[in-house]
């Protein structure tokens, strides 16, 4: 257990770390254009993501501008993050207060030295933990939805453009999210996993243990002909979603494919990516579609292997400390690519939260 005083001496040390952060952030975000030229020249892909904030990106939007080698669209847009960027870079000061006891205080940390902005935390033993323990499941303040929510609307979403029917495996910890899998054109059918062998269960929900009795039933009749016999899974059912485990996955989805092969369309919940220590592990589900956003396929592309785990708890803390800076320092409205999704600012309201389902193959990790 950590005694009163152990974490007091934390927050000192804290504060002080923070304190020497705040009074050379006007160094840092001049001084680090320099370092971050040597290491890589960020685009328009790095600025849009919003994860850090440096005087020289004013310049690299200001010659994208200048070119007009773009679409209108594009040009207003460009246009927009280049005023949200002048805002957020004109400020001197941020000031973000948490519980002494918030979770995920460190890594928040990290992430002001990662946004190069003049951050300061304050720490008030009264202030309700605005962060939940459980960042994929609860909803972060200034979000509309939690990042399950947003997942499952993707999959909805997806579903609805292919008609059929379609069939739904969970697991009994996601029993509650099963009822909001809707489909505008199709019928839904749900079948709990209630068994430790995978293949049984695949060849019971695909139907094609109802095949192999019909075929015995057949050959009992005529014993003494022979007959040629290939057992075929279920025709009715187009798209096969599935909320489980994440160790689950692995296994259900070969088990799956050698009944019904490329027959169907298979589509991860996002609990698929919780557990993914390594990102090659998402050869495991190739194939199928995975909510995971364009800047975590890009980041794959660029850096290869990573914690998709910790990445995406790195991108649900961005998230929710850009938009306290978006708050300070007036921003009206942003569209940015981020690391959860697309996230959609409105100073009048929650951030809305986009997740794009991609489908999993060998190209995600081309460079």
């Amino acid at each position: 257990m950590i005694s009163k005083k152990n974490k007091y001496i934390k927050h000192v040390l804290t504060l002080l770390i923070l304190s020497s952060c705040s009074t050379t952030s006007e160094n840092l975000i001049t001084s680090s254009n320099e370092s971050i030229s040597k290491d890589y020249e960020r685009d328009l892909g790095d600025i849009n993501a919003y994860d850090a904030f440096f005087l020289n990106d004013l310049e690299i939007l200001k010659q994208i501008i200048d070119n007009q080698r773009i679409s209108q669209s594009a040009l207003g847009d460009i246009k927009l993050l280049k005023k949200n960027y002048q805002k957020i870079l004109k400020k001197n000061k941020y000031q973000i207060k948490l519980n002494p006891d918030q979770e995920y205080s460190e890594e928040l940390i990290k992430l002001i030295y990662q946004f190069n902005l003049p951050i300061n935390i304050s720490w008030d033993e009264n202030k309700p933990n605005v962060i939940p323990e459980d960042l994929f499941i609860k909803k972060i303040d200034g979000f509309c939805n939690s990042l399950y929510d947003d997942s499952i609307s993707s999959i909805n979403e997806e579903i609805s453009k292919i008609p059929g029917s379609i069939l739904v495996i969970y697991s009994d910890q996601y029993a509650s999210i099963v009822q909001k899998i809707q489909s505008v054109n199709s019928k839904i059918y749900t079948v709990n996993y209630d068994s430790s062998n995978f293949q049984e269960f695949s060849s019971r929900v695909l139907g094609i243990d109802l095949s192999e009795r019909r075929f015995k039933r057949i050959s009992n009749l005529n014993p003494n002909q022979i007959m040629n016999f290939n057992p075929r899974s279920r025709s009715d059912v187009k798209q096969i979603v599935m909320l489980l485990r994440p160790q689950e996955f692995k296994a259900m989805i070969p088990a799956l494919r050698y009944h019904g092969g490329n027959k169907f369309k298979y589509i991860n919940f996002v609990s698929s990516l919780e557990g993914l220590n390594n990102s090659l592990e998402l050869l495991d589900y190739e194939d199928s579609h995975v909510p995971i956003s364009f800047f975590l396929s890009r980041k794959i592309q660029n850096e290869g292997t990573i914690s998709i785990e910790e990445f995406l708890k790195y991108g649900i803390l961005s998230d929710w400390l850009l938009d306290q800076v978006f708050k300070q320092a007036g921003v009206q409205s942003a569209k940015r690519n981020g690391a959860t999704g697309i996230i959609f600012y409105d100073q009048n309201s929650c951030n809305r939260r986009e997740i794009p389902l991609q489908k999993i193959s060998s190209n995600l990790f081309a460079t």
